[in-house]
């Protein structure tokens, strides 16, 4: 049976950088935001997004596992 619901959470991390979660079970907390932001993208050195500009982070492959466990599929929007 294919879930045909996304759930999407809007997150703002620092000013200027913006993500969308999308997920299969649930919105997700704002602390599940930030941890995920943190682990993907504070460490990194290099911005993966232009000014303004808004990720996706694709949690659908990982439905219902662990957020420690998720590799999420991320992908700048225009």
């Amino acid at each position: 049976m294919q879930r045909s619901k996304t759930f999407k959470t809007n997150y703002t991390f620092m000013q200027g950088v913006n993500y969308i979660f999308l997920s299969l079970d649930r919105e997700l907390s704002g602390e599940e935001c930030e941890e995920l932001a943190k682990k993907y993208f504070q460490s990194h050195h290099q911005p993966l997004t232009l000014p303004e500009q808004t990720l996706l982070v694709d949690l659908r492959p990982a439905f219902q596992k662990p957020l420690d466990d998720v590799t999420p599929e991320i992908r700048p929007l225009d």
